[in-house]
């Protein structure tokens, strides 16, 4: 499934989508895995490019619902693991106080998505892995771990290797440990295989992040 997401823990991976207005109410019984993983998509979309605090506390409340109704529908499914770790960022990020246990069992549910299935979006569950471990706080503060997040970078490519946001989550990966000649290859690369894509927000952002990583 294609994916929106926009938390900034999680920027490599964004595809744009249009985001609807806030839900009121509950969430409806009748909406589909399918349906509820793209609901939070669009509360993390705008989540990312929100500025009001309240307003990204609302959203992540949002996202939550929607975690959890998908959950009690499929809850060894990877769409349902995986868009719960996104709900979970969203959460981590409208509250920043709580996010180091918040990220914790972001991760959890991340292993359990990959674990489903590992393939899911384009290796999405290994992808945002390596990126919440990269760059969260690392113990006592938080769950980062440079060395965990480089080998989730690289099982993300194994499985997806021309998916432009899996060489930049490994070349994050790789600068975060030392490896600056791998890290701008790897930079590279991700930059070639963007490039070959048709114009669009995301290859236009991938390309960006690509670029200011080879200028670092």
């Amino acid at each position: 499934m294609k994916r929106c997401l926009a938390v900034a823990i999680l920027a490599s991976s964004m595809v744009a989508c249009k985001a609807p207005p806030l839900r009121t109410g509950t969430v409806p019984s009748s909406l589909s895995v399918h349906e509820l993983a793209a609901a939070i998509e669009a509360d993390a979309r705008r989540s990312d490019m929100e500025t009001d605090s309240t307003v990204r506390e609302r959203l992540a409340a949002d996202a939550a619902s929607y975690a959890q109704a998908c959950i009690s529908r499929s809850p060894q499914s990877a769409a349902c693991l995986y868009y719960r770790a996104i709900a979970l960022g969203l959460d981590a990020k409208a509250h920043p106080l709580h996010a180091s246990e918040t990220l914790k069992s972001m991760l959890a549910a991340l292993d359990g998505a990959e674990a489903a299935d590992a393939t899911y979006s384009q290796a999405g569950p290994a992808r945002v892995k390596a990126l919440v471990l990269n760059r969260a706080p690392g113990w006592p503060l938080g769950p980062g771990d440079a060395e965990a997040g480089l080998a989730a970078a690289r099982r993300a490519v194994a499985l997806a290797p021309s998916y432009p946001p899996n060489l930049l989550a490994l070349a994050e990966a790789q600068a975060k440990n030392g490896d600056s000649n791998g890290a701008r290859a790897t930079y590279a690369r991700a930059g070639e295989l963007s490039r070959g894509l048709p114009p669009g927000a995301d290859r236009d952002g991938w390309l960006r992040e690509a670029e200011q990583g080879l200028a670092k």
